[in-house]
C-alpha cells in the first residue's frame, strides 16, 4: 500500500532526521550539496544491496566494513554509511551492517545518474563497469553497464538505426525529439576498423562522433537509450524485475521544449507501472507537477476535461491510447520534497502542496525554485508603475 513506501533515517551524512512518504512519482529539489543524490542512491542501497554488494566483489572490490562499502558505492570520500543510523524502508529496520552480509538478488531499482555524459568517456560506445576507477560511484558505473550490455545484443539491428525507430516511444514524442534534440540527424550504430560506435548521421549524410555532439545530445543519449532498456518492444512492456526508476536530472542541457518530451516519457515510465523518483533544478518539473495536480482536483464526472486538458497539457493529440496515458497518470500520487540548508544541516520538507498561498517559503516558492523569478516579476512590475509616473526634470 501506499503508506508502505517510507524511507527513513535518523542519522545519515549531513541531512536531519526524516521520513520521506513516496508516491508514484517523487520529486527531490533544492540547492547543489544538499543532499539529494545521496537519499537517491541510499534508497537505491537499501533495496538492492545484496545485488550490489554481489556486483562490487564480482570486479574485486572490497565492501566488508560500512567505510569501504561507503566508497565502493557512493563514491570516494563519502564515507556516510559508519555513522548511519535508523536506517528503515516500509517500516523495516535496516541495520547497516545486514548491507554487507547478503550477496544476491536482482536489481529492482534502475538508477539513471546525473554524469551520464561521462560514461562515453573519449569513445561513442559505454565503457564497461571496469573500465571505471574504484573511487567512481557505483550507479554511475552500473548505469554504462547496463547501456553497454543493451548495445552489445544488437540494438539498431541491420541497418544500425538507433533513433528514430518505429514503435519505439509514442509517435508524437519520437517527433518532436527528432526536431527538437537530433535536428533532424538520425542516431546509428556503425562498425569502423572492426569496433562499433554509435554516431550521430546528419541530412547531409555527415557523421558525427561523441566528441562532435552539442552538450544537450550528450546529455539526452543516454537517457535515451536508459528509456529504450525500461521500455521494450513486445508482449512485456516493462522489465519485470524493476519496480522503481530513479533520474537525477532529467532537464539537463536541455531546452525547455524538450524538456517536456523528456517528461512525458518519465509520465510513460508511471503508465507502464513502474514507480519514479527524480531530483530536479528545473522550475519546468515542477510547473508539469502543479499543472498535474490541478487536473486531478476536477471532478470524476469531468473526465473528458480532465483528459482532455491532461492532453494539452503534453501537446499530445487526442486518441485512445494517449487517452489511457492520461487516466493512468491521473490516478497516480505525487510527492514533493525540498532540501533546504537549515542551521548547518539540511531539513528535508514535504513541500507536495506547491501552493503558492502557503505561508511557508520553502512551500509557496517550490524550494527555491521560483524565488528569483518573483523578485523579477515585482522589479518589472515597479518599472512599469514608475514609467506611468509623470518625468521630474
Amino acid at each position: 500500500m501506499q503508506k508502505d513506501w517510507r524511507l527513513s533515517w535518523q542519522r545519515f551524512a549531513h541531512l536531519q532526521a526524516a521520513t520521506i512518504t513516496l508516491g508514484d512519482l517523487t520529486v527531490f529539489v533544492g540547492p547543489q550539496a544538499t543532499g539529494k543524490s545521496l537519499v537517491l542512491q541510499l534508497f537505491k542501497l537499501v533495496q538492492d544491496y545484496g545485488a550490489v554488494v554481489a556486483t562490487l566483489k564480482r570486479y574485486g572490490m572490497v565492501a566488508e566494513t560500512p567505510s569501504l562499502l561507503s566508497h565502493a558505492y557512493f563514491g570516494e570520500g563519502y564515507d556516510v554509511l559508519r555513522e548511519a543510523r535508523g536506517l528503515t524502508w516500509k517500516g523495516n529496520t535496516i541495520p547497516v551492517h545486514r548491507l554487507l552480509e547478503k550477496e544476491e538478488g536482482k536489481e529492482r531499482v534502475f538508477y539513471i545518474p546525473s554524469q551520464r555524459a561521462l560514461i562515453f568517456h573519449q569513445g561513442s560506445w559505454p565503457r564497461p563497469f571496469s573500465d571505471y576507477r574504484k573511487g567512481d560511484p557505483y550507479v554511475v558505473r552500473r548505469f554504462s553497464e547496463s547501456l553497454r550490455q543493451f548495445l552489445d545484443l544488437g540494438l539498431g539491428g541491420q541497418s544500425g538505426l538507433v533513433f528514430p525507430m518505429k514503435r519505439r516511444l509514442r509517435q508524437p514524442v519520437r517527433e518532436r525529439i527528432f526536431t527538437d534534440i537530433f535536428r533532424g540527424a538520425t542516431l546509428r550504430v556503425v562498425t569502423e576498423a572492426g569496433q562499433k560506435r554509435l554516431v550521430l548521421e546528419t541530412q547531409r549524410q555527415y557523421r558525427l562522433p561523441y566528441l562532435s555532439w552539442t552538450s544537450g545530445q550528450r546529455e539526452f543519449i543516454p537517457l535515451l537509450l536508459g528509456f529504450y532498456w525500461l521500455l521494450p518492444l513486445g508482449r512485456t512492456n516493462r522489465r519485470r524485475e524493476v519496480q522503481w526508476v530513479v533520474l537525477e536530472e532529467p532537464e539537463m542541457g536541455l531546452h525547455p521544449r524538450a524538456v517536456v518530451d523528456v517528461l512525458t516519457l518519465i509520465l510513460e515510465l508511471l503508465y507502464r507501472g513502474y514507480r519514479v523518483l527524480l531530483s530536479t533544478h528545473s522550475s519546468d518539473v515542477l510547473e508539469l507537477i502543479w499543472a498535474l495536480q490541478a487536473i486531478q482536483h476536477l471532478p470524476p464526472q469531468q473526465a473528458q476535461a480532465r483528459s482532455r486538458l491532461f492532453l494539452k497539457l503534453l501537446d499530445l493529440p487526442a486518441h485512445p491510447h494517449t487517452r489511457g496515458l492520461a487516466d493512468a497518470v491521473l490516478s497516480k500520487r505525487i510527492r514533493v520534497y525540498a532540501f533546504v540548508p537549515q542551521d548547518g544541516e539540511i531539513a528535508v520538507k514535504d513541500i507536495s502542496s506547491l501552493s503558492a498561498f502557503d505561508p511557508d517559503a520553502d512551500v509557496a516558492e517550490w524550494g527555491g525554485l521560483t524565488a528569483f523569478a518573483t523578485r523579477a516579476n515585482e522589479v518589472v512590475a515597479e518599472c512599469a508603475a514608475l514609467l506611468e509616473e509623470p518625468l521630474h526634470v
